[in-house]
């Protein structure tokens, strides 16, 4: 549990900053940009296995995996090799990520982009729209409900796509109630951050997928674990750091993407 309050609590301190000299987000006419579509890219690629491919230089729990990533180059041998869509992480302190990771990526690919981040506060999404991002993540870990249904709102208003992130019953009836239709299962207890893809099987069997996306995160790092979901009704996969430590990326994710 302090591994995420600690985060939570930072993030809040960004966020009061970014509010005192950034009021002009919400009248920038960069608010106007029509977004590219992330949930209708990954229902409607051609790929085998439809995979988000993440731009990730930190881990908490695993440390260091890459803090010289050319962003600009592994956005577009993440483009080649098959990905849907790509995941950049902008959190700075625990992931050391940034906001301009994400532009960058914006100005070397067509791919649709998640920005994945810590979203507590609708200046967040205001500020994901005009950096870029094609899609937020909403994580329930972090939220109430009243919170995530007002920021899902805020979401909608502006056109972005959400990825809602649930762990476990409790976070997924919330997302089923609000009939969000891109649920991401998250492997990894933000808690703790144990990883187990038995969390993504054990959800996946209490959710009608006719009408969902569901998008598998964290603690997949080859085809086996790839067929494995599948075969339990998993449409797509969050995959980063088994991408970013390869020694061939691009021959990675081409077998991950079949």
């Amino acid at each position: 549990m302090q591994h995420l309050e600690n985060i939570i609590q930072n993030k809040l301190l960004e966020i009061n900053i970014l509010k005192k000299s950034q009021k002009s987000y919400y009248e920038s006419e960069l608010l106007n940009n029509k977004c590219s579509g992330f949930l209708s890219a990954l229902r409607n690629t051609k790929n085998n296995n439809p995979i988000v491919a993440e731009i990730k230089r930190y881990s908490p729990s695993k440390g260091e995996l890459d803090l010289s990533i050319d962003v600009a180059n592994l956005a577009k041998i993440y483009e080649d090799s098959g990905a849907t869509c790509i995941s950049v992480l902008t959190d700075k302190k625990f992931f050391k990520g940034s906001n301009d990771d994400l532009k960058i990526v914006k100005k070397s690919t067509s791919l649709p982009i998640l920005r994945k981040d810590f979203i507590v506060d609708e200046i967040q999404i205001y500020e994901s729209k005009i950096i870029g991002a094609d899609c937020i993540l909403l994580i329930l870990s972090c939220l109430k409900e009243s919170e995530f249904l007002r920021l899902l709102e805020v979401s909608k208003r502006l056109e972005i796509d959400v990825l809602v992130e649930v762990h476990d019953k409790r976070e997924l009836d919330i997302a089923l109630r609000a009939n969000c239709d891109l649920i991401g299962i998250n492997n990894r207890n933000l808690k703790t951050f144990e990883v187990s893809t038995q969390t993504s099987i054990d959800l996946i069997e209490q959710i009608d997928v006719t009408d969902k996306f569901i998008i598998s995160e964290s603690g997949i790092s080859n085809v086996d674990d790839i067929n494995k979901l599948k075969g339990h009704g998993i449409n797509g996969f969050l995959i980063g750091e088994s991408l970013i430590i390869s020694t061939d990326i691009s021959s990675h994710l081409r077998n991950l993407v079949g």
